[in-house]
Protein backbone atom coordinates (compact mmCIF):
# COMPACT_ATOMS: atom_id res chain seq x y z
CA UNK A 1 0.00 0.00 0.00
CA UNK A 2 1.25 3.48 -0.91
CA UNK A 3 -0.12 6.44 1.04
CA UNK A 4 -0.13 9.81 -0.74
CA UNK A 5 -0.73 13.35 0.55
CA UNK A 6 -1.28 16.47 -1.55
CA UNK A 7 -0.96 19.56 0.66
CA UNK A 8 -2.18 22.49 -1.44
CA UNK A 9 -2.55 26.15 -0.62
CA UNK A 10 -6.02 25.75 0.89
CA UNK A 11 -6.80 22.05 1.31
CA UNK A 12 -4.90 18.88 2.13
CA UNK A 13 -5.99 15.73 0.31
CA UNK A 14 -4.85 12.16 0.78
CA UNK A 15 -5.37 8.70 -0.68
CA UNK A 16 -4.21 5.14 -0.03
CA UNK A 17 -3.43 3.09 -3.15
CA UNK A 18 -3.27 -0.69 -3.32
CA UNK A 19 -0.64 -2.59 -5.33
CA UNK A 20 -2.78 -2.34 -8.48
CA UNK A 21 -2.98 1.45 -8.24
CA UNK A 22 -6.59 1.52 -7.07
CA UNK A 23 -7.68 3.98 -4.38
CA UNK A 24 -8.89 2.13 -1.28
CA UNK A 25 -9.19 5.15 1.04
CA UNK A 26 -9.29 8.90 0.47
CA UNK A 27 -10.32 12.05 2.26
CA UNK A 28 -9.52 15.75 2.54
CA UNK A 29 -9.67 18.68 4.92
CA UNK A 30 -8.92 22.37 5.09
CA UNK A 31 -5.30 23.04 5.92
CA UNK A 32 -6.40 24.62 9.18
CA UNK A 33 -7.93 21.29 10.25
CA UNK A 34 -5.01 18.97 9.44
CA UNK A 35 -4.22 18.42 13.14
CA UNK A 36 -7.43 16.39 13.40
CA UNK A 37 -7.18 14.63 10.02
CA UNK A 38 -7.96 10.91 9.90
CA UNK A 39 -5.18 9.91 7.53
CA UNK A 40 -5.82 6.15 7.71
CA UNK A 41 -8.80 4.08 8.87
CA UNK A 42 -8.43 1.88 11.93
CA UNK A 43 -6.17 -1.11 11.34
CA UNK A 44 -4.89 0.12 7.97
CA UNK A 45 -1.17 0.55 7.28
CA UNK A 46 0.97 1.70 4.38
CA UNK A 47 4.30 0.38 3.15
CA UNK A 48 5.43 3.89 2.22
CA UNK A 49 4.20 7.47 2.31
CA UNK A 50 4.88 10.25 -0.22
CA UNK A 51 3.90 13.89 0.23
CA UNK A 52 3.60 16.88 -2.10
CA UNK A 53 3.57 20.02 0.03
CA UNK A 54 3.29 23.53 -1.40
CA UNK A 55 1.77 25.02 1.77
CA UNK A 56 5.04 25.85 3.53
CA UNK A 57 7.24 24.62 6.35
CA UNK A 58 4.76 25.18 9.17
CA UNK A 59 2.12 23.08 7.44
CA UNK A 60 4.69 20.36 6.74
CA UNK A 61 5.45 20.18 10.46
CA UNK A 62 1.75 19.83 11.26
CA UNK A 63 1.40 17.00 8.74
CA UNK A 64 4.45 15.21 10.14
CA UNK A 65 3.08 15.47 13.67
CA UNK A 66 -0.30 14.10 12.62
CA UNK A 67 1.30 11.26 10.66
CA UNK A 68 3.08 10.06 13.79
CA UNK A 69 -0.31 9.37 15.35
CA UNK A 70 -0.78 6.81 12.56
CA UNK A 71 2.70 5.32 13.07
CA UNK A 72 4.13 6.96 9.94
CA UNK A 73 7.53 8.34 10.91
CA UNK A 74 9.62 8.62 7.74
CA UNK A 75 7.51 9.95 4.87
CA UNK A 76 9.03 10.81 1.52
CA UNK A 77 8.75 14.57 0.94
CA UNK A 78 8.70 14.55 -2.84
CA UNK A 79 10.52 17.01 -5.08
CA UNK A 80 10.60 17.42 -8.82
CA UNK A 81 13.45 15.73 -10.67
CA UNK A 82 15.04 15.91 -14.11
CA UNK A 83 13.24 12.74 -15.19
CA UNK A 84 10.70 10.28 -13.80
CA UNK A 85 8.12 7.78 -15.03
CA UNK A 86 9.09 8.19 -18.68
CA UNK A 87 8.85 11.99 -18.57
CA UNK A 88 11.70 14.49 -18.99
CA UNK A 89 11.50 17.74 -17.02
CA UNK A 90 12.64 20.60 -19.27
CA UNK A 91 12.63 23.25 -16.57
CA UNK A 92 15.93 25.18 -16.56
CA UNK A 93 16.36 24.01 -12.94
CA UNK A 94 14.17 20.90 -12.71
CA UNK A 95 14.19 20.74 -8.91
CA UNK A 96 12.57 24.21 -8.71
CA UNK A 97 9.39 23.02 -10.42
CA UNK A 98 6.51 22.78 -7.96
CA UNK A 99 6.02 19.18 -6.89
CA UNK A 100 2.27 19.49 -7.41
CA UNK A 101 2.81 20.40 -11.06
CA UNK A 102 5.37 17.62 -11.53
CA UNK A 103 3.10 14.98 -10.01
CA UNK A 104 0.17 16.20 -12.13
CA UNK A 105 2.06 15.99 -15.45
CA UNK A 106 3.49 12.58 -14.50
CA UNK A 107 -0.06 11.31 -13.91
CA UNK A 108 -1.33 12.87 -17.14
CA UNK A 109 1.52 11.32 -19.16
CA UNK A 110 0.70 7.94 -17.66
CA UNK A 111 -2.91 8.35 -18.84
CA UNK A 112 -2.33 9.94 -22.26
CA UNK A 113 1.00 9.52 -24.00
CA UNK A 114 0.29 12.19 -26.59
CA UNK A 115 0.37 16.01 -26.82
CA UNK A 116 -1.54 17.20 -23.78
CA UNK A 117 -2.43 20.32 -21.82
CA UNK A 118 -2.53 19.61 -18.08
CA UNK A 119 -4.65 21.97 -15.97
CA UNK A 120 -4.87 22.02 -12.19
CA UNK A 121 -7.49 24.55 -11.11
CA UNK A 122 -7.36 25.36 -7.42
CA UNK A 123 -6.26 28.43 -5.44
CA UNK A 124 -3.81 28.94 -8.28
CA UNK A 125 -4.25 27.55 -11.78
CA UNK A 126 -1.39 25.77 -13.49
CA UNK A 127 -1.46 25.09 -17.24
CA UNK A 128 1.31 22.83 -18.47
CA UNK A 129 2.32 21.16 -21.74
CA UNK A 130 3.59 17.62 -22.26
CA UNK A 131 4.22 15.71 -25.49
CA UNK A 132 6.20 12.78 -26.92
CA UNK A 133 9.94 13.32 -27.28
CA UNK A 134 9.86 11.96 -30.84
CA UNK A 135 7.66 10.10 -33.29
CA UNK A 136 9.96 7.11 -32.92
CA UNK A 137 9.70 6.87 -29.12
CA UNK A 138 6.10 7.60 -28.20
CA UNK A 139 6.44 6.10 -24.73
CA UNK A 140 8.92 8.75 -23.62
CA UNK A 141 7.64 12.28 -23.11
CA UNK A 142 8.73 15.79 -22.24
CA UNK A 143 7.29 18.35 -19.86
CA UNK A 144 7.95 21.52 -21.83
CA UNK A 145 6.81 24.14 -19.31
CA UNK A 146 3.68 26.10 -18.61
CA UNK A 147 1.83 28.94 -16.94
CA UNK A 148 0.71 29.85 -13.42
CA UNK A 149 -2.32 32.10 -12.90
CA UNK A 150 -4.38 33.16 -9.90
CA UNK A 151 -7.40 30.89 -9.49
CA UNK A 152 -10.99 32.03 -9.92
CA UNK A 153 -11.42 33.16 -6.31
CA UNK A 154 -7.91 34.57 -5.88
CA UNK A 155 -8.12 36.66 -9.05
CA UNK A 156 -11.35 38.28 -7.89
CA UNK A 157 -10.07 38.79 -4.35
CA UNK A 158 -6.95 40.50 -5.69
CA UNK A 159 -9.09 42.93 -7.67
CA UNK A 160 -11.22 43.70 -4.64
CA UNK A 161 -8.24 44.24 -2.35
CA UNK A 162 -6.27 46.42 -4.79
CA UNK A 163 -9.09 48.75 -5.86
CA UNK A 164 -11.30 51.21 -4.01
CA UNK A 165 -14.71 50.41 -5.49
CA UNK A 166 -14.65 46.76 -6.54
CA UNK A 167 -16.09 44.29 -4.02
CA UNK A 168 -14.08 41.57 -2.32
CA UNK A 169 -15.85 38.23 -2.95
CA UNK A 170 -16.86 36.04 -0.05
CA UNK A 171 -14.67 33.06 0.86
CA UNK A 172 -17.32 30.79 -0.67
CA UNK A 173 -17.11 31.36 -4.41
CA UNK A 174 -20.53 32.25 -5.82
CA UNK A 175 -20.96 30.99 -9.38
CA UNK A 176 -23.45 33.12 -11.36
CA UNK A 177 -26.46 31.26 -12.73
CA UNK A 178 -25.46 32.32 -16.25
CA UNK A 179 -22.09 30.54 -16.03
CA UNK A 180 -23.11 27.90 -18.58
CA UNK A 181 -23.85 30.56 -21.23
CA UNK A 182 -20.29 31.81 -21.71
CA UNK A 183 -21.36 35.25 -20.52
CA UNK A 184 -19.27 38.08 -21.96
CA UNK A 185 -21.62 41.05 -21.44
CA UNK A 186 -21.91 40.91 -17.66
CA UNK A 187 -24.50 43.37 -16.34
CA UNK A 188 -23.37 43.77 -12.74
CA UNK A 189 -19.94 44.27 -11.17
CA UNK A 190 -19.73 40.94 -9.34
CA UNK A 191 -20.51 39.01 -12.54
CA UNK A 192 -18.06 41.16 -14.51
CA UNK A 193 -15.29 40.22 -12.08
CA UNK A 194 -16.25 36.54 -12.07
CA UNK A 195 -16.43 36.19 -15.84
CA UNK A 196 -13.30 38.29 -16.31
CA UNK A 197 -11.40 35.81 -14.16
CA UNK A 198 -13.07 32.83 -15.79
CA UNK A 199 -12.32 33.92 -19.35
CA UNK A 200 -8.74 34.84 -18.47
CA UNK A 201 -8.14 31.26 -17.32
CA UNK A 202 -10.10 29.69 -20.20
CA UNK A 203 -8.21 31.91 -22.63
CA UNK A 204 -4.83 30.77 -21.31
CA UNK A 205 -5.85 27.12 -21.68
CA UNK A 206 -7.06 27.83 -25.22
CA UNK A 207 -3.78 29.55 -26.10
CA UNK A 208 -1.78 26.57 -24.86
CA UNK A 209 -4.02 24.18 -26.83
CA UNK A 210 -3.70 26.19 -30.04
CA UNK A 211 0.08 26.38 -29.62
CA UNK A 212 0.36 22.58 -29.33
CA UNK A 213 -2.01 22.18 -32.27
CA UNK A 214 0.28 24.34 -34.40
CA UNK A 215 3.32 22.31 -33.31
CA UNK A 216 1.86 18.84 -33.91
CA UNK A 217 -0.94 19.50 -36.43
CA UNK A 218 -3.43 17.78 -34.15
CA UNK A 219 -5.55 19.00 -31.28
CA UNK A 220 -3.99 18.07 -27.95
CA UNK A 221 -5.78 16.27 -25.19
CA UNK A 222 -6.65 18.39 -22.15
CA UNK A 223 -6.52 16.83 -18.69
CA UNK A 224 -8.14 18.94 -15.99
CA UNK A 225 -8.24 18.55 -12.22
CA UNK A 226 -8.98 20.71 -9.19
CA UNK A 227 -12.05 22.20 -7.58
CA UNK A 228 -12.81 24.72 -10.35
CA UNK A 229 -12.14 22.41 -13.30
CA UNK A 230 -15.78 21.82 -14.19
CA UNK A 231 -16.70 25.50 -14.02
CA UNK A 232 -13.82 26.43 -16.31
CA UNK A 233 -14.56 23.58 -18.72
CA UNK A 234 -18.10 24.89 -19.30
CA UNK A 235 -16.65 28.14 -20.65
CA UNK A 236 -14.09 26.80 -23.10
CA UNK A 237 -14.68 26.48 -26.82
CA UNK A 238 -15.49 23.21 -28.57
CA UNK A 239 -12.15 22.99 -30.39
CA UNK A 240 -10.44 22.73 -27.00
CA UNK A 241 -12.98 20.65 -25.13
CA UNK A 242 -13.44 17.93 -27.76
CA UNK A 243 -10.66 15.86 -26.15
CA UNK A 244 -10.91 17.07 -22.56
CA UNK A 245 -11.25 14.84 -19.51
CA UNK A 246 -11.52 15.71 -15.82
CA UNK A 247 -9.46 13.52 -13.49
CA UNK A 248 -10.06 13.87 -9.77
CA UNK A 249 -6.97 14.01 -7.55
CA UNK A 250 -4.48 14.03 -10.42
CA UNK A 251 -1.63 15.03 -8.09
CA UNK A 252 -2.28 12.07 -5.78
CA UNK A 253 -2.20 9.72 -8.76
CA UNK A 254 1.12 11.20 -9.86
CA UNK A 255 2.55 10.80 -6.36
CA UNK A 256 1.58 7.13 -6.39
CA UNK A 257 3.41 6.64 -9.70
CA UNK A 258 6.52 8.46 -8.45
CA UNK A 259 6.66 6.37 -5.27
CA UNK A 260 6.02 3.13 -7.13
CA UNK A 261 8.91 3.87 -9.49
CA UNK A 262 11.16 4.74 -6.52
CA UNK A 263 10.32 1.39 -4.90
CA UNK A 264 11.12 -0.44 -8.14
CA UNK A 265 14.51 1.31 -8.35
CA UNK A 266 15.27 0.31 -4.75
CA UNK A 267 14.37 -3.31 -5.48
CA UNK A 268 16.64 -3.42 -8.54
CA UNK A 269 19.49 -1.82 -6.59
CA UNK A 270 19.11 -4.36 -3.79
CA UNK A 271 19.35 -7.21 -6.30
Amino acid sequence: MIFTIDAGNTRTKWALFDDAGEVVWQDACLNADVASAIFLPDGQTASSTIIANVAGKDHAEKIAAQLQKFHIHQPHWAKASAEACGLKNSYAQPETLGIDRWAAVVAAWHLIQAPCVVVNAGTAVTIDAIYPMSAHNLGYGEFKGGLILPGLRLMQQSLGQATAQLPIPDEALTVPSSVARQQIFAQNTADAMFFGALHAIAGAITLMSHTLNAMFRTWPNVVMSGGDARTILKNMTADVTRQTIIVDNLVLQGLYLLEKEAQQHQTRSAN
